[in-house]
């Protein structure tokens, strides 16, 4: 018998060896309950109202697992913070942290969601309690050699000192550290490292670094464009490019940019509406009207007040300040620049400085050159490790489906021996 039927059943083979291994696996209805709770997430920042809609759907299902209720809830709380409305936020907040107590649950599982219940704690001022759920995340990473969590730690320290200490060039440095640290991860690109990259350039655009801030805009965009949902941070991205333009005296250019990025942003993302309003109202009052930048500075500031948006509150209050001042009203312009130099400190409470200090200090002695080159072998051992048993597996299922085969083909060989041969043909 020629050998070519062997290898063309291969295919069948292996796929129903993949099928017996996958029996023991989750039910069919589990699986496509985390499909449905996966596609949540990414909705978040494009479309947050479908993203909340199907949220509640999955929360409205009986008995839903632990694991599905978690992450939909914790895509709840994005999505209300997304759309501004902050007090159902919170009680989204409060829900996440009670499942997220629940006994014998493996916490080291639901990093992501720790990571956002502590972001949308320190939007609300709850600067105590999400410094330590990230104190507690990087103590973990750190012991585990997990580099991406030490990454995560690092981007929150700079957003700290960014948002709430009024330290941009702190949170530079912070910054810079986990842009090198992900330089060492022989991985694909992930939507932190977009986040990271666009967090990077703001920073660099908030100081006036225009060159280097437009570097890293370009980085944050190539790597948007090879993953999906990224829209909003496009945009974002476009409205800063937009602000550059403007610095360097493409005032037509830039407007007519702006206006584009905020008729998006008005309907997929109001929240990201607030550094646009802001770019807007620089170029109103660069052209003489004041009034018009008053009314857009003003937008933009309630906007980030209702959304809890403190990246850039000193340069929305002393923009009202320069408004104020060109509309002849000292006493509003005095009371503006008073606003923005309150010293960001006196905002976080001496326990919330502490923990920002020991992760400070525990991230400065987990990136000495020799730990990071440590963490680069093993990230790299890892990888290899994990190809070479994904190898191993694809062979050893490959033996087993040709054994499977052979089998059938000596069985139906046997049972031709053992008749008269094939079956003749009569005819008529």
């Amino acid at each position: 018998m020629p050998p070519y039927p062997v290898f063309r059943c291969l295919p069948a083979c292996l796929l129903l060896a993949l099928g017996v291994a996958g029996c023991a696996g989750p039910a069919d209805g589990d699986l496509r309950l985390n499909d449905e709770v996966a596609r949540c997430v990414p909705l978040v920042y494009d479309a947050p109202r479908d993203a909340l809609a199907l949220a509640d759907r999955l929360l409205a299902m009986p008995a839903l697992p632990l694991e599905v209720k978690i992450e939909a809830v914790s895509c709840r709380t994005s999505a209300l913070h997304q759309l501004g409305r902050n007090g159902e936020s919170r009680q989204a907040v409060a829900q996440l942290l009670a499942l997220l107590r629940t006994p014998g649950l493996p916490l080291e599982n639901y990093a992501t969601a720790q990571r956002r219940a502590a972001f949308l704690m320190l939007r609300d001022g709850r600067m105590e309690e999400g410094l330590r759920i990230l104190e507690a995340l990087q103590e973990r990473s750190i012991a585990e050699g997990d580099v991406g969590g030490q990454i995560y730690a690092l981007g929150h320290i700079a957003l700290v000192h960014g948002g709430q200490l009024d330290d941009p060039e702190g949170a530079l440095h912070y910054q810079r550290q986990a842009l090198a640290l992900a330089g060492h991860l022989p991985r694909l690109p992930r939507p932190q490292d977009v986040t990271l990259n666009y967090n990077h350039g703001y920073t660099l655009l908030q100081l006036g670094r225009l060159a280097e801030a437009s570097e890293a805009y370009d980085r944050a965009e190539a790597l948007a464009r090879r993953l999906s949902g990224q829209e909003v941070l496009l945009h974002r991205i476009r409205s800063d490019r937009a602000e550059i333009l403007r610095a360097r005296g493409q005032t037509r250019a830039a407007r007519a940019e702006l206006q584009a990025v905020l008729r998006w942003q008005e309907r997929n993302n109001p929240l990201s509406t607030v550094t646009t309003l802001q770019h807007l109202a620089r170029i109103a009052l660069e052209e003489g009207a004041p009034e018009q930048a008053r009314r857009l500075a003003e937008q933009a500031v309630a906007t980030a007040q209702a959304g809890r948006f403190p990246s850039g509150r000193r340069q929305r209050l002393e923009l009202l300040a320069e408004i104020h001042l060109v509309l002849g009203d000292a006493a509003k312009a005095q009371d503006y620049l008073r606003q923005s130099r309150q010293p960001g400190p006196s905002r976080m409470s001496a326990e919330s400085l502490a923990i920002l200090a020991r992760m400070q200090a525990r991230a400065a002695q987990a990136l000495e050159p020799g730990r990071v080159n440590a963490l680069q072998e093993a990230n790299r051992d890892r990888l290899l490790r994990d190809i070479a048993f994904a190898i191993v597996a694809l062979l050893l299922l490959g033996v087993a489906g040709l054994a499977l085969c052979m089998h059938r083909q000596r069985r139906r060989l046997r049972r031709l021996v053992a008749g008269d041969g094939p079956p003749r043909r009569h005819d008529g």
